[in-house]
């Protein structure tokens, strides 16, 4: 090409090298993965999330890896996938979900119209290099309240539900079988001044009125201000 003809004969050599660092960082960017998360643990480890997107092949790939201090090079902990078309409003982040002060991988499957969504939540063990499933639900929060585990998620426009866990004393997936108390809390709706909640535990395939065990929990029924009518 006659480079007088295209105009980059006419351009100073300062600006032209510019532009090619410009061309070639913008290269380098486009090769980038999709989004990466870097966090650290109060015992030192470090957790890198890289969450690559591959719409050729219809795939979102997540990859946890871990390193022991700021030093140590990273190696690769946990690998999962989501297909794109199943899952468009799949992710994934680092966060403590438990409590506990270390990190988690809690992968979104999908969400619905309000604020819940469908979550599975990975413990991470990055001193033995572990990984295991420790969750899987839908809700919109999930946190710890006086040592149990808590679930909550919005069940109309005016009333939530919240499921509570016993904590797994060892290391291990938590299931139905952990499951303690559902408490439904209703807003001041149809007619009435006052908000109710209403607490319950399992028993066989059915479940029957209960009480909380810990007062602290009562917390979950003051979602509408601490009027609450509880077992109406």
């Amino acid at each position: 090409m006659d480079c007088q003809a295209s105009g980059i004969g006419r351009m100073p050599l300062p600006i032209l090298l510019l532009t090619s660092l410009l061309m070639l960082q913008g290269s380098a960017l486009a090769a980038e993965p999709a989004g990466i998360e870097e966090k650290r643990n109060p015992d030192g480890t470090r957790l890198r999330l890289t969450e690559q997107i591959d719409p050729t092949g219809d795939r979102r790939v997540f990859r946890i890896d871990f390193s022991r201090s700021a030093s140590a090079p990273y190696t690769t902990l946990l690998q999962r996938s989501q297909v794109l078309s199943e899952h468009p409003s799949g992710g994934g982040r680092l966060d403590d979900m438990d409590g506990d002060g270390q990190l988690e991988f809690v992968e979104r499957v999908f969400c619905g119209a309000g604020p819940n969504c469908w979550y599975r939540i990975h413990k991470l063990n990055p001193q033995q290099h572990k990984a295991y499933p420790f969750f899987e639900g839908g809700f919109s929060l999930f946190r710890s309240i006086a040592g149990y585990l808590v679930t909550s998620g919005r069940s109309s426009c005016c009333s939530w539900t919240h499921q509570i866990y016993r904590a797994p004393a060892k290391p291990r997936g938590m299931t139905e079988q952990d499951l303690l108390y559902s408490v439904y809390l209703k807003g001041p709706i149809d007619g009435s001044a006052t908000p109710t909640c209403r607490i319950s535990r399992p028993v066989g395939e059915g479940s029957e009125q209960a009480n909380l065990a810990n007062p602290e929990l009562l917390v979950l029924c003051e979602g509408y201000g601490n009027d609450v009518v509880i077992n109406p």
